[in-house]
């Protein structure tokens, strides 16, 4: 799988763009604020349906426009072409604005159906906030692969959140006590057991075998450091079957948090919250037995991060033997010789999308056999 071509319009400081790409490595490289990272933000946006920098649609929308368009041709892969647009919110649209999707043509109903088309892995450096930040970003880290591998995650996490949120405006109710309401909050809780189940057994499968991945990767990197994780819940006891069955384990959660959600329910009513379900899942990484986040230094959380992004790379392909998109978001600036080389050696065989502000930061190897455009004030220029 590679994006054999990429075109913009009115998409962040793009007006029009039309760009073919190589298969292999594509370097994008200029001064800050020309325009590199908005190039693999369309990438993304292809293949997840948002922005990795956590902006709204209306960001995306170049200044002084009130719509934008991303399409890309697809080459090696059963998906061709992707295309993405979006207007703003204007009299007759929704007030969030209007999005529309085309996979090989095809409009797709819902968004989510994205998922899966175009495979892709972001490295920038902002990913030490899976280390360093709070639950949320850790389980955004698992959801999006999760979802890209099985596209019925991404639809879990949507009726999930959906209810969660009518529970949670169901138990401020409580205290005007109308009629009804204990019996409304069980409908609730038994559609919120049987989604949170399958979302908390994704997660905590995944985890195992992207702990397994990310271990073998940082001892490499690291003269043997261990790296762990440890899946934390507050409605379920993680512990080990006799097989790795997704449906065993989701039917073991699902157990556990129907008692859990039965004899709680009073809690949760003096709260006029919910307080158990995998919106409060976690994450745990350690290194050598240690707490990353709190003991680590940089270079540790670094080769941390780095670790976790090439598993991820690995258990995309493993599991849909389709080989990710990398988009590299000006990494070269944060990492030493050993960690360059351990990344460029681990995405031979990928198409790779690369940004850098010099050229000299790059091995001279990947220079020699790359496609290099030059990006000045949203223009492209191939040299």
């Amino acid at each position: 799988m590679f994006v054999s071509k990429i075109e913009l319009q009115n998409f962040r400081n793009y007006e029009t763009l039309s760009a073919e790409l190589g298969s292999g490595v594509n370097v994008f490289y200029g001064n800050n604020g020309q325009g590199k990272t908005n190039i693999l933000e369309s990438v993304f946006l292809c293949a997840i349906g948002r922005s990795f920098r956590f902006s709204k649609d209306a960001d995306l929308v170049m200044n002084g426009r009130d719509n934008y368009s991303v399409s890309l041709s697809v080459g090696d892969d059963i998906t061709n072409d992707i295309s993405i647009k979006y207007r703003t919110g204007q009299q007759g649209l929704p007030a969030g604005g209007e999005k529309s999707a085309r996979v090989n043509g095809l409009y797709l109903r819902r968004l989510g159906h994205l998922m899966g088309n175009l495979l892709s892995v972001i490295f920038s450096p902002e990913d030490l906030e899976i280390v360093n930040d709070g639950p949320s970003v850790r389980r955004k880290l698992l959801d999006i692969v999760i979802s890209q591998i099985y596209p019925s995650h991404y639809f879990d996490l949507q009726q999930y959140n959906k209810i969660i949120s009518q529970k949670n405006v169901l138990l401020r109710d409580f205290s005007t006590e109308k009629s009804g309401l204990s019996e409304l909050l069980d409908v609730y809780n038994e559609q919120l057991s049987a989604a949170g189940s399958r979302i908390s057994a994704r997660r905590l499968l995944f985890s195992r075998e992207l702990e397994e991945y990310a271990s073998l990767k940082n001892s490499e990197i690291s003269a043997g450091e261990q790296l762990s994780f440890q899946y934390y819940s507050n409605f379920f006891t993680v512990s080990a079957l006799e097989t790795d069955n997704f449906e065993d384990y989701s039917k073991k959660i699902q157990s556990e948090f129907d008692e859990i959600l039965s004899s709680r329910k009073t809690r949760e009513i003096e709260r006029a919250h919910a307080l158990y379900g995998p919106q409060n899942d976690d994450l745990l990484i350690s290194l050598s037995g240690m707490d990353l986040r709190r003991f680590g230094s940089q270079g540790q959380k670094r080769t941390a991060v780095l670790s976790i992004k090439l598993a991820e790379t690995l258990l995309l392909y493993k599991h849909t033997g389709r080989k990710p998109v990398l988009l590299l978001d000006d990494v070269f600036s944060e990492l030493d010789e050993t960690r360059c080389s351990l990344l460029l050696g681990s995405t031979e065989g990928f198409q790779t999308l690369l940004t850098t502000a010099n050229l000299s930061e790059l091995p001279r190897k990947v220079r020699d056999n790359a496609k290099i455009f030059f990006v000045k004030s949203g223009t492209l220029k191939l040299i």
